[in-house]
């Protein structure tokens, strides 16, 4: 029983992390669109002044921004309603149970893709925000809210027998 109240309380916790930090994001649209543009157009990277990625145009920035906020908000509401699911199934059987991971596992996978593809792979490692003053926190950030959320989905993944 314990392994079941803990995966919908870790499952919510992720998930209202992502919420908080999507409603920051929408609160700050034009800051945030200034941030995307920064972190895209290779400004301030004096270590390896050349990027292997070009400079978007801003359509494709607001693409990018669309996507991330999309991921968070999945990770977000997806996660809520998924540490509901498991929190109404923790009497269940174990085969219900599992399949009542659903939802949580979705939305810890939109968080993985968001802040380990989008923000380490397409941000970090491919517009090397790892060298601009201003992308150290997003590069830490975005490490540290990407293993939370895989060491959720990971925890989500085992199985438990009904104590």
């Amino acid at each position: 029983m314990i392994d079941r109240l803990l995966k919908a309380a870790i499952t919510a916790s992720v998930a209202l992390m992502a919420l908080l930090y999507v409603a920051h994001n929408i609160a700050n649209v034009p800051q945030a669109f200034d941030f995307f543009v920064y972190t895209t157009s290779h400004a301030d990277q004096q270590a390896y002044p050349v990027t292997l990625f070009p400079v978007p145009p801003k359509f494709l920035i607001a693409i990018g921004m669309v996507l991330v906020f999309s991921l968070e908000l999945i990770a977000g509401f997806g996660g809520l309603y998924g540490a509901w699911k498991l929190f109404s199934l923790r009497n269940a059987s174990s085969a219900e149970f599992d399949a009542g991971k659903r939802w949580a596992k979705i939305a810890m996978g939109a968080a993985v893709i968001n802040w380990w593809g989008l923000f380490q792979g397409v941000a970090v490692a491919g517009y090397q925000l790892w060298q601009m003053p201003l992308g150290e926190g997003p590069f830490y950030g975005s490490f540290f809210f990407g293993a939370m959320a895989m060491m959720t989905l990971i925890y989500l993944g085992q199985s438990e027998q009904k104590a």
